[in-house]
């Protein structure tokens, strides 16, 4: 992936703050500095799970840095799947009685201050494979924070289209604000899709499969600093909770 060229057609707010790649999630090191010693050098740190090690409590990064641990209620529970000789994360199909006796299961990290980005770069994404009948109106699959209760950084796929969306949300001036880089065709195809999202100074862009869909200016304000985990496959385990319904796997994030 590394290498893409951006085209930022009418999106001429973006300019080249963007950066004109496609962010390639880090090979593992042998680093043995703590994430917060690398942020406070100014270099970047990703995290990267690929699941090949199973689902087994707890499931760690490539670098073996974050712990996550599924949390389910109603018997959520997540599936490894088979993927060309390797391992992918099962979500519970969409649920057809009431919502607050559905199946809801998240993968959550341990607390992880470094993962805040503030206003520096930031990028995350997955590969995803959702089938069109699993669609709903809104299906978390990378996501740090809340948009309506603070500052947030999140990957979704949305609406019963199955459309793809980066989301960023932060405080502007003392103001919460969130921008959306939505594109309008779906991913629910029951094939395996690549999303990106990009956070660079006054940007935010949505790859699909490696070419950009859609990005939107932000501020350059906006920062992004939390107290919750990294979540995926939901915003947590409560009614609501914007479930995957789908299958993930090479999830990334890479902070400054």
């Amino acid at each position: 992936m590394k290498g893409l060229r951006l085209t930022l057609g009418s999106g001429v707010g973006l300019l080249a703050v963007l950066l004109a790649t496609v962010p390639a999630p880090a090979s593992p090191t042998a680093d043995v500095r703590t994430p917060d010693q690398r942020r406070a050098a100014g270099e970047p740190v990703t995290l990267r799970y690929a699941f090949d090690a199973g689902l087994a409590d707890p499931i760690w990064d490539a670098d073996r840095t974050l712990r996550l641990h599924p949390v389910g209620v109603m018997g959520g529970a997540l599936t490894a799947k088979a993927r060309a000789g390797t391992v992918a994360v099962g979500y519970p199909s969409v649920c057809q009685v009431q919502e607050a006796d559905c199946p809801r299961v998240v993968l959550e990290s341990d607390p992880a201050a470094w993962l805040n980005p503030g206003q520096a770069d930031v990028s995350w994404g997955a590969q995803v494979l959702l089938e069109s009948q699993n669609t709903s109106d809104g299906e978390n699959v990378v996501q740090k924070g809340f948009s309506t209760q603070g500052t947030q950084y999140k990957l979704q796929v949305d609406h019963l289209g199955g459309l793809p969306s980066c989301v960023v949300a932060g405080l502007v001036f003392g103001v919460n604000r969130i921008y959306v880089a939505q594109w309008r065709r779906t991913v629910a195809d029951g094939a395996w899709h690549r999303l990106d999202c990009v956070r660079r100074s006054t940007g935010l862009a949505l790859f699909v499969d490696g070419e950009l869909r859609a990005s939107t200016a932000i501020p350059a304000q906006l920062s992004i600093v939390n107290g919750d985990p990294l979540r995926l496959g939901g915003k947590g385990i409560g009614p609501w909770n914007d479930q995957f319904h789908g299958i993930l796997d090479d999830v990334y994030v890479t902070v400054g």
